[in-house]
């Protein structure tokens, strides 16, 4: 099943409370007024209060099973006014005849508030369970696109290998090298918790000749670094700052730097590439390349990008396996 299909699939999320109830007032008042027209057209008005059980029972009751005791209030209420107050015997007392009229719609208050009671928690139960079932199901669907992605990058190398002329040497760089770290690749684009720092490391240093750093930074969490980084002694969270600074805001293209317009005393130019992870709205990732000058950096674009594309997609896993844990320490980058 592809990701298109999957989306087809998707389950309705559940209704407001507001929608619940107005839907569920609005049948119990139809229902009301039906039995009350009813009443007066066929059988003769005050024929239901000459009955053992007023027909409004049922209507109650249904009401507060299926919406829970608010709706199931509501519709006592308006059963109460629908039936209106029962003619006064004579000589019988203010006080007498006012409990008299009372009687059935606060045995109807008193029931439907029961029930509801006892009906309102499953209802939150299910209501739950069903927002549960939305949220999986857009992290599914999220997991689709994305290995619907990673197979249109991948056939799209195959093709490219496939279609090259024959007499082209076999030396085409660039192809082979993507070939060649596809298991680095495909396990950093798969991997798990503590294991992205490893799998980044492997898959960097099978695509590239040279330091490379992903810095993940978030608002009021500070920043994460991995990777590798150069022996120069720049740091490297200070220099993220500044490629920040200086990068367009443009997801995912990657752009060489020069460390000396960066301000930097050193030689060497940079290839940077900037994502903004979908499951983390205030979240960054930066990956860093350092290359010897510009030539070798501008070289290194396709392999950054990859890169890139699939460390974001490593650490959007990451932030759902988190936020289903519901761990304590979804709020540090400390993975240890």
């Amino acid at each position: 099943m592809n990701a298109t299909q999957l989306q087809n699939q998707i389950i309705r999320p559940p209704s407001s409370p507001r929608e619940t109830f107005q839907r569920g007032l609005f049948g119990a008042v139809v229902l009301l007024l039906t039995i009350a027209g009813a009443e007066l057209l066929f059988l003769g008005s005050g024929y239901f209060d000459s009955l053992t059980l007023h027909p409004f029972w049922v209507v109650i009751v249904i009401a507060a099973m299926q919406n829970g005791v608010a709706v199931g209030v509501a519709t006592s209420v308006a059963a109460a006014l629908l039936v209106g107050l029962p003619d006064r015997f004579v000589n019988e007392g203010a006080a007498v005849y006012a409990a008299r009229a009372a009687v059935l719609p606060l045995q109807w208050f008193v029931v439907a508030l029961i029930v509801g009671f006892y009906r309102q928690k499953e209802l939150e139960e299910v209501n739950d369970l069903q927002a549960d079932v939305v949220r999986l199901t857009g992290i599914s669907n999220s997991l689709a696109n994305e290995v619907e992605r990673m197979d249109g990058m991948l056939e799209a190398l195959e093709s490219k290998a496939v279609s090259r002329p024959a007499s082209e040497p076999e030396t085409a760089p660039k192809e082979h090298l993507f070939q060649s770290a596809l298991p680095e690749l495909a396990a950093l684009a798969g991997s798990h918790g503590t294991d992205l720092p490893h799998t980044f490391e492997n898959a960097a240093l099978a695509l590239l000749d040279g330091p490379v750093a992903l810095v993940l930074s978030a608002q009021g969490r500070g920043e994460f670094v991995i990777g590798t980084t150069p022996e120069n002694g720049t740091d490297v969270t200070m220099l993220a700052q500044l490629i920040s600074k200086n990068l367009p805001s443009h997801n995912g293209a990657s752009y060489t730097m020069v460390l000396k317009d960066l301000g930097i005393p050193h030689d060497g130019a940079l290839r940077v590439a900037r994502q903004f992870p979908k499951s983390e709205k205030d979240m960054t990732a930066l990956m860093i390349f350092y290359a010897t000058d510009r030539a070798c950096a501008d070289a290194a674009a396709a392999s950054i990008e990859i890169l890139s594309e699939l460390s974001r997609i490593a650490i959007d896993r990451l932030s759902r396996e988190l936020e289903m844990a519901e761990s304590p320490q979804t709020g540090t980058w400390d993975r240890e």
